[in-house]
């Protein structure tokens, strides 16, 4: 029985790794004493697997996760279970059962929507300065990777940016295996003078302008 759920990283919880995240999900599954179903192997670990990564520091009200039990439960049970044991900082907010063949996250999401406060710039020159980025073709910035910075074109990857406030970007952004664009690396290419202040994954979808249904829709 596969399982997604959506979850909200709040407050302490936005310095959680990934990692750290997922092992949170283990053990409070194994503190409810959910009967989660094990890999094969010479090392079974419970099959639980997350969707996009989350940079370290960003909140997020969409975070989702696939669960596979052994056998069969209620959803709202094992959502009830679950609550319980998390530690403060991730709360579990909807669950459903997933039907047979329904892709994984990594399959389905496409693009991911944040909401960004930024400081370093005037109202009004913030908004001469996106109108310039998304007028452009190309927004090269350089992109720290393993193999060292290389120069990188976002602007296929920002979907739609939008000024909600004086100092509040929305943003919908590339996510997936088609690439990603992260959040930081937009302010960059707004303006390097720009630094974020506060930033928030609000959704993930599976359709790369954001008008198809979320994950867990």
């Amino acid at each position: 029985m596969r399982l997604r759920i959506k979850f909200a990283k709040r407050g302490e919880g936005r310095f959680l790794s990934q990692l750290e995240v997922m092992r949170a999900f283990q053990r409070a599954a194994r503190r409810a004493d959910l009967p989660l179903a094990l890999s094969q192997g010479f090392n079974p670990h419970p099959r639980i697997s997350f969707g996009p990564a989350l940079a370290v520091g960003l909140e997020s009200e969409a975070e989702y996760l696939d669960l596979e039990l052994a056998e069969p439960m209620e959803a709202r049970e094992v959502l009830k279970a679950l609550a319980g044991q998390l530690p403060l900082g991730l709360e579990v907010l909807t669950i459903r059962a997933l039907s047979p063949g329904e892709p994984t996250l990594g399959e389905a999401v496409r693009c991911a929507a944040y909401r960004v406060e930024v400081e370093g710039l005037p109202p009004g020159e913030l908004r001469q300065r996106l109108d310039a980025l998304l007028a452009q073709e190309k927004a090269i910035i350089c992109r720290r990777t393993k193999e060292g910075p290389r120069q990188v074109d976002i602007r296929p990857g920002i979907y739609r940016v939008d000024l909600e406030g004086p100092h509040t970007l929305d943003m919908l952004l590339a996510c997936g295996p088609q690439g990603t664009v992260r959040p930081e690396e937009v302010v960059m290419a707004l303006d390097p003078r720009l630094t974020v202040k506060h930033a928030r994954r609000t959704g993930l979808y599976t359709g790369c302008e954001g008008k198809s249904a979320a994950p867990l829709d």
